[in-house]
């Protein structure tokens, strides 16, 4: 997403604004963040490409820092700003709502779906298509190109025993 058009756009904007006019959301990075040996004083709640824009840019990065944002807090935060920025694809929201599950932010999937705002179904197929093998998913071009439309035909593929639906 940052070599695309509209983040060429976002950067165009944000120099000519001098910097983010939209500030991103900070908190303050739990004990061992950091890359490489680096001690990271905030975590990005949200604000990835305004945040990347300006650091490319090399403008100050305008935030707000909110020191009671817990895991779950910041993971709903973050789901519901990248849902107005653009249209995830199935796999990528997949992918990252077995991340939460995994790591215990939500005990389902249907309460997941309820905090971050989006329709259990909606989750339950995206939930679908991060889950297919290799073998499907290296079908596409990528993985991104899985649509939701296709999600429960791919797994039926998926869960035939002769890899064929009936």
């Amino acid at each position: 997403s940052f070599s695309t058009p509209a983040f060429q756009e976002l950067k165009r904007e944000s120099e000519s604004a001098g910097g983010n006019v939209q500030p991103i959301k900070v908190r303050p990075a739990r004990a061992g963040a950091g890359e490489q040996g680096e001690v990271a004083r905030f975590e990005l709640v949200y604000g990835s490409r305004r945040a990347r824009a300006c650091l490319e840019l090399g403008l100050l990065v305008r935030a707000i820092v909110d020191e009671n944002v817990n895991d779950q807090a910041l993971y709903i935060q973050m789901q519901r700003e990248n849902r107005g920025r653009a249209n995830l694809s199935a796999w990528e929201q997949g992918v990252s709502y077995h991340k939460a599950l995994s790591e215990g932010l939500f005990p389902s999937a249907r309460r997941l779906a309820e905090q971050i705002g989006q329709d259990h179904s909606n989750v339950a197929k995206a939930l679908r298509v991060a889950d297919l093998p290799q073998e499907i998913v290296g079908a596409f071009r990528s993985p991104v190109e899985i649509q939701f439309r296709w999600a429960v035909a791919l797994d039926n593929i998926n869960s035939s025993p002769t890899g064929m639906t009936r």
